[in-house]
């Protein structure tokens, strides 16, 4: 322990050094950067960051201060098998005693140490139809012990606080709501040079409605294809319906659509896992305006990104979008291809004035999130969940 520290913390760290940088990896980023910002500001915690030791080099480019390394003694592909198949052992046997933090859904076994337990959605319980068999049993499986075993959960919304309380049983009182937000750092309206840049190096010409996000059914893509394609002539004009995520779950359904929509004259693009994330403040900025109609999410970082780019957005009515919207984007029924149409078009129709009061309200709402505040929010819930409450 290091001098002058009283407690204890364990975070795993599988999310940051995971070969695939999923959503859950962006989360852990930022409410770790800012747990490592208000560590430094106190000695009485020694925080280590558990992963495996030879991605241990994976966490050079965070900059950690005040979280430092903690390896453990097996590769991932191992640990990962032993957590599916309920074979791991207690790790704070490994580790010593200490407040253990999960921020990726599943919680290790321990013998007697408190820890928190971050869970993001509920996507496979609610919706079943939207995830792999395998992962989905699993999951419904193991996020229901960690919930059970864990001293605290934390949620991303309140929305989805109140849904953990009701499909567990678990005391509201419980659960602590620990948000996202955007990196203001990367997330700004970009020049007009740069937008044209990136979006030539991408085979994008003209205006384009923008589209972020895993390609996979969840996501929804397939209506929003349906929308573009049902919007008047004198609406969508010229424009290119670009899609841009990584590959996942059934995107051959995506792409099979997308390629329908193509062969019948119209303008869709997909951008499969080949835009970085260092483009995507451009391509939100060159934007006429970005959707994001998934049918289920625990966040939904897309549109706070967008609105950080001052962007006007189209966002799902469903799930906890309407909270993290917060007023400031266009909300549509998601369930049929013809509101989404409807949403697109009175965006890409508003005058000068009613998109620049769009915008402001978008930057106020992403105003409303930052990371440090949310760390302070999980540091309060570590330190209940330890008994270190100050």
């Amino acid at each position: 322990m290091a001098r002058g520290a009283r407690h204890r913390l364990v975070i795993d760290g599988q999310a940051l050094v995971d070969d695939h940088f999923s959503g859950v990896g962006q989360y852990a980023s930022g409410v770790l950067r800012g747990l490592d910002e208000l560590l430094a500001e106190r000695s009485d915690v020694d925080a280590r960051i558990a992963v495996p030791v030879k991605r241990i080099p994976r966490l050079a480019p965070f900059r950690f201060r005040r979280i430092r390394p903690l390896a453990v003694p097996l590769p991932l592909s191992v640990q990962r098998r032993l957590i599916v198949g309920d074979r791991l052992p207690p790790m704070d046997r490994l580790f010593g005693r200490a407040t253990y933090f999960f921020p990726n859904f599943v919680r290790w076994p321990l013998a007697g140490s408190p820890s928190v337990t971050a869970v993001h959605d509920l996507s496979f319980e609610v919706l079943p139809q939207f995830a792999d068999a395998d992962n989905g049993r699993f999951l419904r499986r193991a996020v229901r012990r960690s919930v059970e075993r864990s001293d605290r959960v934390t949620a991303l919304t309140g929305t989805m606080a109140d849904e953990i309380a009701t499909h567990y049983g678990t005391p509201r009182d419980r659960i602590d709501v620990v948000g996202c937000a955007v990196d203001r750092v990367r997330f700004y309206r970009r020049s007009a040079r740069e937008v044209a840049e990136v979006t030539r190096a991408h085979g994008i010409y003209g205006d384009y409605v923008l589209s972020v996000g895993n390609i996979e059914p969840r996501k929804n893509q397939v209506r929003l294809i349906d929308a573009f394609c049902a919007l008047p002539r004198e609406v969508a004009g010229d424009l290119t319906l670009v899609l841009v995520g990584a590959g996942a779950w059934r995107e051959h359904e995506i792409r099979a659509r997308a390629q329908e929509a193509i062969d019948a004259g119209h303008r869709v693009k997909v951008l499969l896992g080949c835009v970085e994330d260092r483009h995507l403040a451009a391509l939100y900025s060159g934007a006429r305006c970005s959707a994001y109609v998934s049918v289920y999410e625990g966040f939904g970082m897309p549109p706070l990104e967008s609105m950080a780019c001052q962007t006007p957005v189209v966002v799902s009515d469903a799930s906890v979008m309407p909270e993290v919207a917060g007023g400031a984007a266009r909300l549509v029924d998601v369930s049929a291809p013809e509101p989404i149409a409807e949403g697109l078009r009175a965006v890409l129709e508003m005058d000068d004035g009613a998109r620049a009061a769009m915008v402001e309200r978008g930057l106020a709402n992403v105003d409303r999130y930052d990371w440090r505040d949310s760390a302070q929010v999980l540091l309060g819930s570590l330190a209940t969940a330890g008994g270190w409450a100050r």
